[in-house]
């Protein structure tokens, strides 16, 4: 196997991993034992556990480029449009993989990840990514009146983020992805004025 498809493998492993389990639960052993490889395989290509856990992030955070395009970037759409495309498309990411519904970047976030500081700054740097796109869709329903008076384009865009990682945690607390529709009813209602 070539070292680039080792290395998706173990990532795509690792993935799911610390989605089901946590940085904490997330061994290295479960990781191998996930993707079906030997123990060597690992650290021939990442130095330690924290620098697999960024590889992940990355990886998980690039699988979204292309949803991102097409529902938060995508300007044939209004900024109101951009979010229901973009929160029901996430909906369906979850109904696909309900075992492991959630956010990488809050789960690892949530434990001991955090307590590594190049993990921390990886996930600072991703949520940062993703507010600043956040920040340029509410720019533009701000510019053409939509966006709620009582809102800036910063704080619709933390909003969003806040929300979002609390309903990711009640879905995998509660087992159902009820708090997600409710999220879908009633969040465009409060960021948009129609």
């Amino acid at each position: 196997m070539a070292k680039s498809d080792t290395r998706k493998r173990l990532v795509s492993s690792g993935i799911s991993v610390f989605l089901k389990h946590g940085y904490e639960g997330g061994g290295i052993t479960a990781i191998l034992n996930e993707a079906g490889m030997p123990k060597g395989s690992f650290y021939n290509l990442f130095p330690s556990k924290e620098e697999f856990a960024c590889a992940a992030l990355d990886a998980y955070f690039a699988s979204f480029t292309g949803l991102r395009a097409e529902t938060l970037c995508n300007s044939s759409l209004t900024p109101c449009e951009r979010l229901k495309t973009w929160l029901t498309r996430h909906r369906e990411y979850i109904e696909q993989q309900p075992e492991t519904a959630g956010c990488l970047a809050g789960i690892l976030g949530q434990t001991g990840a955090v307590h590594h500081e190049k993990i921390r700054q990886k996930l600072l740097a991703l949520f940062n990514r993703w507010e600043r796109d956040l920040i340029d869709l509410f720019r533009e329903a701000q510019l053409i009146q939509t966006l709620s008076p009582t809102l800036t384009p910063e704080s619709a865009a933390a909003m969003v983020i806040h929300l979002y990682e609390g309903v990711m945690i009640r879905i995998r607390m509660e087992a159902t992805t009820s708090p997600y529709d409710f999220l879908i009813q009633t969040l465009p209602e409060i960021i948009f004025v129609h």
